[in-house]
């Protein structure tokens, strides 16, 4: 009877090893796969990314910065998921699906507080705001201010293949001044520079170097000083020529042979134009604002005209300068130009009115 129960039972054994070792059903489970995966980026706020209800990894504000984190994941044949959420909520922003392969992926997040994105960009900002306050925005969204000289390196998070709009206005205006798309690619080498005089924006101001090295190449805008009848004057408005002489310090003034005379439109656009070397290091540059293609003066409602008439300069005052120098070979300039009026008492033939230019040096703010 035992003999028959141990026969039995062996049968039984027998039976279920070999329903166990049928084709397609293995004695032991396939082996878990791992992956390798960095997850890189930067976030305004803490973050926290969680796989299969675990904390892989966390952000916090001090490390919000071009974060870098790594970490070993479990993965079977099907994919799983990365769920990113702000640090201590349930508030999901953003998932990334994990594959079984390759074995080392990458995860990048930027967040902006209200959004996620692919790729994080660095636009340059560059300029001159002469008056006013600037206000930056991306996509309607404040992202820096200024005055005066403004240079930033901004940090613009975007999507990859897409766009963003980058506006700039006048603080406590809604008018765009200017407006132009921030793309995905490349990730450096997108920039804005331009100068502001408090009324128009110029933009693109690029500063090349003179065709003949002995020469110094200057980029100028003119802008008029005289818009109130109660400067003493007011300007008649359009195009003007500035026309140049070189004085010495001892005060004689010559005439440049050709004439060097530039017209200065009245839009506020840039002029790039050269100026030949000086004489002798005791000489330098001065400018006379005039009517185009004379030299008659852009001006009228004169005050007091019959005690101080409105007289030509004709380069006897003013000067350019830079800095220390009155003239650098090969340089390349950037400068407003402005006009300025005195009045001369004495002598009594030279008595009256004059007007001569001057220069705001804005180049070291494009360098």
């Amino acid at each position: 009877m035992k003999l028959n129960n141990y026969l039995f039972l062996l049968i039984i054994g027998f039976t279920m090893l070999a329903a166990a070792c049928k084709k397609g059903e293995p004695l032991q489970k396939e082996p878990v796969k791992v992956v390798k995966v960095s997850i890189t980026g930067s976030t305004t706020v803490p973050l926290e990314f969680i796989y299969k209800d675990s904390i892989i990894a966390s952000v916090d504000l001090a490390s919000r910065e071009n974060f870098i984190r790594e970490v070993l994941l479990p993965v079977s044949n099907q994919s799983s998921e990365i769920s990113i959420r702000e640090a201590g909520t349930t508030n999901v922003i953003d998932s990334h699906t994990v594959p079984s392969s390759p074995f080392k992926q990458n995860l990048s997040v930027y967040y902006d507080g209200s959004q996620t994105y692919e790729k994080s960009i660095t636009y340059q900002l560059k300029g001159f705001a002469m008056a006013g306050e600037l206000e930056f925005l991306v996509d309607e969204k404040l992202v820096h201010t200024g005055t005066l000289k403004i240079e930033k390196n901004l940090t613009i998070y975007v999507n990859e293949n897409k766009e963003r709009q980058f506006t700039v206005r006048k603080k406590g205006e809604t008018t765009n001044l200017l407006t132009k798309t921030v793309t995905s690619s490349p990730s450096t080498g997108q920039s804005l520079k331009f100068f502001f005089d408090g009324t128009r924006l110029v933009d693109n101001i690029e500063i090349k170097p003179p065709a003949n090295p002995e020469n110094m190449s200057v980029t100028a805008q003119f802008a008029t000083t005289f818009t109130i009848a109660s400067a003493g004057a007011l300007f008649k408005g359009g195009d003007v020529d500035a026309v140049f002489y070189i004085r010495n310090s001892a005060g004689v003034v010559t005439v440049p042979s050709p004439e060097i005379r530039i017209k200065m439109p009245a839009s506020g656009a840039f002029v790039t134009f050269e100026l030949p070397p000086l004489p002798n290091s005791t000489s330098f540059y001065t400018y006379d604002i005039c009517e185009v293609g004379s030299d008659a003066l852009p001006y009228t409602d004169f005050l007091v005209a019959n005690i101080f008439p409105p007289k030509l300069n004709k380069g006897k005052l003013g000067e350019i300068k830079f800095g220390s120098s009155y003239f650098e070979a090969g340089a390349a300039k950037l400068i407003l130009m402005q006009d300025m009026m005195a009045l001369k008492s004495s002598p009594a033939a030279e008595k009256g009115r004059y007007f001569f230019g001057k220069i705001l040096d804005l180049s070291q703010y494009f360098q």
